[in-house]
């Protein structure tokens, strides 16, 4: 009855009443309202199923790379009337678009410094709305949706009978992405949840500008050349087709300089892993070494950090704890139990045996050229180093004298100079007024001693303009003067680099102020390091302070502590003396008690004796209080 007045309630607005035939009426338009609306839902998608039935549809995630191309390179998404605008450069070809041309900044202002970056609008299709391009005679519905997980999705759709206009597409994206990659290199960083983001691309280094031992490169390159070359030998073999690389040595020396050359000599794609990332764990890894592709260099970035609290680079650093960072780690105890689960979740988890299943376990992918760097092979286990899983080893050291001089040489090739006419050679002097710095009779006599002063101070030194070219035996010349100013394995090669760089467009001053240079480095070296003993010093220093003032503090703890005993001790003694005093009272007093009332006890005992038998002689008698008979006649 309450449903049926509940469903009355309801209809009675549409029928004017309340009586059984207009409920019956209102009723009817329910169920023929319901008809229609479903009858139009099951026609509506019936005919979308009978168009979309006509629809090819490719669909590509964020992380293909035919998404990247088709959502950046497409001219319409600037002609449409719904778009979305970036000037974002980190999509692979973003900065080689080239449809954005007619809306540039054309006009360059004369005034904008050199070095300024041109930004490039970059124009794409909205979220969630169908776009139409055309394309090879066939016009596409484009839409760009984003999934609920996060990702990105475009799907393109066509009216064709066959697949092929949508595999043109696909082609024509993929050569475009290798039209952009022909001349660069793709680098890949794993994040924390196991998977490989894109991140950006580089340009290739040439093989030239890679100064090491002689016949380092060339061995290396060859090794992984002909490891690519054969995989149906190590098939053959049942011997898993990955190889392993461990470079080694002092900071600066051209390791991470290297594995860029070789990628871009193979065409190979880097992938990134930093073993001292907080979020790296065991199944994280694991997940990541799974998922590499095939044909590609996996670097593993400071291969010592990875099981170290320590993470520096610095060459007279162990990564041991030592007893000053364990007095360190002791005084801030409490503030880390204060907040120990934040800091917990900073903790790197990765274990050994997890890195060594990672890099030759059953899940473990093959194809794929693994190079690991490392400053401090002293800390690498050994089981990290044996074969088949770093199967060379090349160690990187300072620069010598004859890679100096190759550095020279890289920096100021003779290719250029061959077809000058030769003269005398330009002076430092000459040098510098051509390149519009000011020379005075004192610069003349120290010999551009205040100039490599000022570059050793950390100023910018100004841009330069070229000076006058030089011929190649000069070059020659000043590249055996540089190399005999530098001494060996003394100065990095990244140090030398830097050197070069402050006289990229000076060849003669970068020989003669060599020299000075290595002086001035030497001294900075030398200054840095008093620095650092000083500071060292003082810390030591501070560090004894604080350990004598805790000691001191202890030792005033452990006394009040064995005083506070003492008189405990003395406390519990004296209430115990108490006690027993009291214990001995309360006894005497019931002693006392017990032999009084045993006096009573016999008094009474004697007077119900005398009054029981009366003495038989006729005579009193009685009993004393002391207990002793009396007669009387």
């Amino acid at each position: 009855m309450d449903m049926f007045s509940a469903v009355s309630s309801l209809v009675s607005p549409f029928v004017g009443g309340g009586s059984s035939g207009g409920m019956v009426d209102g009723m009817k338009l329910v169920v023929l309202g319901g008809t229609v609306e479903t009858a139009r839902r099951v026609s509506s998608s019936a005919w979308n199923s009978f168009v979309n039935s006509f629809y090819l549809t490719a669909r590509f995630s964020e992380d293909d790379y035919p998404y990247d191309c088709e959502l950046c390179k497409q001219p319409a998404w600037g002609r449409s009337r719904e778009f979305e605008t970036t000037t974002r450069t980190n999509v692979p070809g973003a900065m080689n678009s080239s449809f954005g041309d007619e809306f540039d900044d054309l006009e360059a202002d004369e005034d904008d410094a050199p070095g300024k970056q041109k930004m490039r609008v970059v124009f794409m299709p909205t979220f969630d709305t169908t776009h139409t391009i055309y394309y090879k005679g066939h016009w596409l519905r484009v839409c760009r949706s984003r999934q609920s997980c996060g990702d990105e999705l475009l799907s393109i759709s066509v009216v064709a009978r066959s697949n092929n206009i949508l595999k043109q597409l696909v082609l024509e994206a993929k050569r475009e992405y290798e039209r952009d990659a022909e001349h660069r290199v793709q680098i890949f960083f794993a994040d924390s949840h196991g998977s490989w983001r894109w991140t950006d691309s580089r340009q290739k280094r040439p093989m030239s500008s890679i100064v090491l031992a002689p016949g380092v490169k060339e061995m290396l390159l060859a090794d992984t050349r002909d490891f690519l070359k054969s995989e149906k030998w190590y098939a053959d073999r049942g011997i898993p087709f990955r190889r392993g690389y461990l470079l080694h040595g002092v900071p600066g020396s051209g390791k991470s300089s290297l594995i860029h050359a070789i990628a871009g000599e193979l065409a190979l794609d880097i992938y990134v892993v930093s073993l001292s990332s907080s979020w790296i764990n065991d199944a994280t890894l694991t997940a990541l070494m799974g998922r590499v592709p095939a044909r590609c260099i996996v670097l593993l970035e400071d291969l010592d950090a990875a099981f170290t609290r320590s993470t520096s680079r610095d060459s007279q650093s162990t990564g041991a704890p030592t007893a000053d960072k364990k007095e360190d780690s002791d005084k801030k105890d409490d503030s880390n139990n204060k907040d120990g689960e934040k800091k917990q979740e900073d903790i790197n988890t990765l274990s050994l045996s997890g890195l060594l299943n990672a890099l030759d376990g059953v899940a473990a992918s093959e194809g794929r050229i693994l190079f690991a760097t490392t400053n401090h092979l002293e800390r690498l286990d050994p089981a990290l180093s044996r074969p088949g899983r770093m199967d060379v080893w090349i160690e990187f050291k300072n620069a010598s004298k004859w890679q100096a001089e190759q550095l020279f040489n890289n920096f100021f090739p003779a290719s250029s100079a061959d077809s000058i006419p030769p003269g005398p050679p330009p002076t430092i002097e000459e040098e510098k007024r051509a390149a519009g710095i000011p020379v005075d009779d004192c610069e003349c006599k120290c010999k551009g001693h205040s100039q490599d002063q000022k570059m050793t101070d950390g100023t910018s030194t100004p841009t330069l303009s070229p000076s006058k070219p030089l011929d190649a035996a000069t070059l020659a010349q000043l590249a055996k003067k540089f190399s005999a100013s530098i001494p060996d394995d003394e100065f990095s090669v990244a140090s030398l680099q830097g050197y070069l760089l402050k006289n990229k467009t000076r060849p003669r001053a970068a020989a003669d102020e060599a020299a000075a240079w290595v002086i001035s480095e030497r001294e900075l070296k030398a200054r840095l390091q008093r620095e650092k003993e000083e500071r060292e010093a003082k810390e030591r220093a501070e560090r004894e302070r604080r350990r004598r003032e805790r000691e001191e503090k202890e030792r005033k703890e452990r006394e009040e502590e064995r005083e506070r005993k003492r008189k405990e001790e003395r406390d519990q003694e004296k209430a115990d003396r108490e006690a027993e005093a009291k214990e001995k009272e309360r006894k005497a007093r019931e002693d006392k008690e017990k032999e009084d009332k045993a006096k009573q006890d016999a008094a009474v005992a004697a007077v119900a004796a005398i009054s029981i038998d009366p003495p038989k002689d006729g005579k009193d008698s009685w009993v004393s209080l002391d207990g002793k008979p009396s007669t009387s006649a």
